[in-house]
């Protein structure tokens, strides 16, 4: 009786283990992008350009624009703006791009969290062209470091 317990609790135990390695998989980060102002007191534009988005066949462009102006329709905010696009021909087999969510975090110059965003995530199918696009407006002006990250995976 004892015996047909324990290999039941070690059954047990490696299907809960399996189940948490596959969840882990699902959550691998496709890419992490990470922006930096510093304590500039000026406009400041960055512009991040990936030929190969989670080594694969997409394109990625990030944009983060920091206005410190204490005037006009945007006064006192940041934004971001995302771009991912991905051209299949015809004829080419590629895998299916899998994002599951876009995770945004900004810190202030002291490394505190002053920002948090979670993002749904797009899908491009298998040997599929497909385009993403997003504006975050509103991120307050006291963030100095932006990260942004995509959890996802080639399948």
């Amino acid at each position: 009786m004892k015996f047909s317990l324990l290999i039941v609790f070690a059954v047990a135990a490696v299907f809960t283990s399996a189940q948490q390695v596959s969840a882990q998989e699902s959550e691998a980060v496709l890419e992490q992008y990470v922006f930096g102002t510093g304590q500039n007191s000026s406009r400041v534009t960055a512009t991040l350009r990936d030929k190969s988005f989670g080594g694969g066949t997409a394109r990625a462009s990030l944009s983060f624009l920091a206005d410190p102006n204490e005037s006009g329709p945007r006064a006192g905010e940041n934004r971001l703006m995302m771009t991912v696009r991905r051209n299949v021909p015809p004829d080419q087999i590629t895998f299916a791009l899998l994002c599951f969510r876009i995770e945004i975090r900004g810190y202030d110059v002291e490394g505190a969290e002053v920002f948090s965003k979670d993002l749904p995530g797009f899908t491009f199918g298998d040997s599929a062209s497909g385009f993403y696009s997003k504006a975050i407006r509103g991120i307050p002006k006291t963030v100095s470091e932006l990260q942004v990250t995509f959890v996802g995976n080639y399948e």
